[in-house]
């Protein structure tokens, strides 16, 4: 699946080059679901098991997403990210940092006054570095495998762009392993501005 949408941006970007405006590259920092599965599952076993485990900390997760504009509504994009979370099993290292991939359609919904809301489809594969080998077997089953596929949605994605190139950016979504995550995107340029944002000095 994960190939197929790969394949698909690849093709998109190149027949449709003539319609790309211009394109955003956007850096985030925020929180997954993921820590937060993580950290109820942890406390489950915790509670009713000899062997513990001990959640010391998770780093902010940090994102990077290049997106596509094809037309005045509608954009592809892609990301990468990374999720550093530290833990113990019997006081031994457990992990477990993990990375996700995505790509997927954008909507765009709104956009006025340098201001944007958007959805977005998120379709990709997230994968794990933990010692899944110092667990039991059955323990294994509550957690997530070396690698994973996920579908998700940003149900609340929203842009302010505070010039031409530079502006804010906060995203909310569900299903993913993001949830809320807050940064930067830089706009830069490759022939003339859709009409929808032409409009921001209205």
């Amino acid at each position: 699946m994960l190939r197929i949408a790969l394949v698909l941006l690849f093709f998109s970007s190149f027949f449709l080059a003539s319609q790309i405006h211009n394109r955003l590259l956007k850096i985030n920092v925020g929180a997954t679901l993921t820590q937060f599965a993580h950290k109820n599952t942890l406390a489950s076993i915790n509670d009713t098991s000899s062997h513990q485990f001990d959640y010391v900390f998770a780093m902010p997760a940090i994102s990077y997403s290049h997106e596509f504009v094809i037309n005045d509504v509608l954009s592809i994009s892609g990301k990468v990210g990374f999720q550093y979370m530290n833990i113990y099993y019997d006081n031994q290292y457990y992990g477990s940092p993990f990375t996700y991939i995505s790509v997927g359609p954008q909507l765009s919904l709104f956009y006025r006054l340098g201001f944007e809301y958007y959805i977005k489809l998120h379709a990709g594969a997230s994968i794990w570095f933990h010692h899944t080998e110092i667990i039991t077997d059955q323990m294994r089953r509550l957690f997530p495998d070396r690698a994973n596929m996920f579908t998700g949605v940003t149900l609340g994605g929203f842009n302010y762009f505070i010039s031409d190139q530079l502006g804010l950016n906060l995203e909310l979504s569900i299903w993913s392993p993001e949830m809320a995550t807050f940064g930067i995107s830089y706009r830069f340029f490759k022939g003339e501005l859709p009409t929808i944002q032409e409009t921001k000095e209205l």
